[in-house]
């Protein structure tokens, strides 16, 4: 049975004839070459619609801000944008120039991330949902760096120090389920047979101590959940 490419068709087992099998051989190339205009056609439109679906104009998403007065609860379409500090935003972290990441969907969760144009950058991070956006949160977590301050990890978990001359200290921020303080006084006499200092009472929310002997002040650190 013949088609419209090849003539000649065969039966298993059944000795083809050389004309027979010439023939196809010719009509194959017949069809491949008649064909060949169509098929490099059909590619370049291919590649045509693939530039036009990855055009570059589409896929930058980097903007230089250079409007005064921005906000930056008002940034929630994905991209980067770079904020020089003559046009530091409303709302940012810290700083007074960055670059903002926005990722998300509105219908779900929108996340902020700003890095502080620094020599030592910080990172912050927050979310909008439920039409609210939440508080920044530092990529360590929250942080009060003072002579008394805390550090509280994203993980829940906050460490707290300080220096106190009074017999009663009270945490920068409450522990809700844990605490374990450690202090060490500062003071020493080698005059003085005995010398003693410890704590008389502790809670979630600070501790009490007490000291004998030679005593200057002490040093305490915390940490808790």
């Amino acid at each position: 049975m013949a088609n419209s490419m090849i003539p000649y068709s065969f039966i298993p087992g059944t000795k083809a004839k050389a004309s027979e099998i010439n023939a196809n051989f010719a009509s194959l190339a017949e069809y491949i070459e008649n064909n060949k205009s169509s098929a490099t056609s059909d590619i370049e439109k291919v590649n045509e619609t693939l530039k036009t679906k990855a055009d570059k104009t589409e896929l930058i998403t980097e903007f230089d801000v250079t409007d005064a007065d921005t906000d930056l609860n008002d940034y929630k379409t994905k991209g980067t944008y770079i904020f020089k500090s003559l046009y530091t935003p409303e709302n940012a972290p810290k700083g007074e120039a960055g670059i903002l990441i926005v990722t998300g969907l509105e219908n779900s969760v929108i996340k902020q991330i700003w890095y502080t144009d620094e020599e030592n950058p910080e990172i912050y991070t927050r979310n909008y949902k439920d039409s609210t956006w939440g508080e920044w949160q530092s990529y360590i977590g929250k942080y009060d760096l003072k002579d008394v301050g805390y550090l509280k990890l994203q993980n829940g978990l906050i460490i707290q120090w300080g220096m106190h001359t009074i017999a009663t200290v009270v945490y920068p921020i409450a522990y809700s389920t844990v605490a374990a303080p450690v202090l060490m006084k500062h003071g020493y006499n080698p005059g003085l047979s005995r010398s003693d200092s410890g704590f008389t009472d502790q809670s979630l929310t600070g501790f009490q101590f007490g000291s004998s002997g030679a005593f200057t002040d002490l040093n305490w650190i915390a940490i808790g959940y």
